[in-house]
């Protein structure tokens, strides 16, 4: 059998990368045949998100980070460290962001587990 699916192996967490990686942007890297893109949130710990935007899928790894969020490169929508969209560019600014997230994964300091994802509302 595979182990990417292998069940148990999702118990455990990865070192993947150090943090002093991070502070020059998003990086990607694929765990258990999982996308994850890892980058600095806003208090300076990582963030751990699936690597794909809602919108048109886009991979977040190939955006920015800004004020401790990560904004999609390819519209600009933007997600805090929970996965939660909390900016959409072309919306005019009264305008309320949709409640839409992108699957998070648990990650205290720099490592993630990728059957710990956090389920936003």
């Amino acid at each position: 059998m595979l182990t990417t699916k292998q069940k148990v192996l999702r118990r455990f967490w990865y070192a993947v990368m150090p943090l002093a990686d991070l502070e020059d942007g998003p990086k990607p890297f694929r765990l258990l045949d999982e996308d994850i893109v890892l980058f600095l949130g806003a208090d300076g710990q990582p963030a751990a998100l699936k690597d794909r935007c809602c919108h048109r899928t886009a991979k977040l790894s190939k955006g920015w980070c800004k004020d401790g969020t990560i904004v999609c490169g390819y519209h600009g929508w933007t997600y805090d460290h929970t996965g939660k969209l909390v900016h959409v560019p072309q919306f005019p600014v009264e305008q309320v962001v949709p409640n839409l997230s992108t699957p998070a994964y648990h990650s205290p300091r720099v490592t993630v587990t990728p059957g710990s994802r956090s389920t936003n509302p």
